[in-house]
């Protein structure tokens, strides 16, 4: 019996240490602290007719809601930045209402809800940075939900090219959802380079950022 549970224990052991080790960290978050210690001073409205968006009432009055600082670096709000190990950045800036449309732009139908998220890149290594390297993807966070991909030319700027080392460059990409599926998205993005896949860095949780569609 006592060796049957020595050998159980090796097990569970070599099995947590495989897991440690197949799934590395790809980076840590950094924070945006403004809009919390604002948030913080003045006494949210968490009444029955409350005019803050699920997303902002969960985070606010839900008592269950671990906070910001005991969550894992790949769960961010949008204004957060996540730093890869390499020293890539990246901060998902905004996630708003698309209002203005071009000739040939993509226009969802009526029971649909058009957005742009608005992300930034700060390339922190010693060389330039194929943007074609990274993927991204927006889906529904309220019950779920799929999104569909705009074009939309007007005020958008697709992320392409090369970012030169120590540079910034922000960028947009565009979607639509179901007004049935609500206005909180969860934007993730992921890296595809050489260097990234060969270092094993992609086992890692990849970012995910989530928010209310302004």
């Amino acid at each position: 019996m006592h060796a049957r549970r020595t050998a159980l224990a090796t097990i569970v052991i070599l099995a947590a240490t495989l897991t440690a080790c197949s799934e590395p960290a790809q980076g840590t978050a950094e924070r945006a602290t403004t809009a919390s210690s604002a948030s913080a001073s003045a006494s949210p409205d968490c009444g029955p007719d409350s005019t803050l968006s699920q997303s902002d009432w969960i985070d606010q009055c839900d008592d269950s809601v671990t906070p910001a600082a005991d969550q894992p670096d790949t769960e961010l709000a949008v204004g957060d930045t996540f730093a890869y190990t390499d020293g890539l950045k990246v901060k998902v800036d905004s996630i708003r209402t698309i209002t203005r449309f071009g000739e040939y732009d993509d226009k969802p139908d009526a029971d649909r809800i058009p957005f742009r998220v608005t992300f930034t890149i700060t390339n922190g290594t010693k060389k330039p940075y194929d943007m074609d390297s990274f993927s991204y993807d927006a889906q529904g966070a309220t019950t779920g939900g799929q999104t569909e991909f705009l074009y939309v030319d007007a005020g958008s700027k697709q992320m392409a090219g090369r970012l030169a080392a120590g540079r910034s460059g922000t960028f947009t990409s565009e979607y639509s959802i179901a007004k049935s599926d609500g206005k909180d998205v969860v934007y993730t993005m992921s890296r595809t380079d050489e260097a990234w896949l060969e270092s094993g860095s992609f086992l890692g949780e990849d970012p995910h950022w989530t928010g209310t569609i302004k």
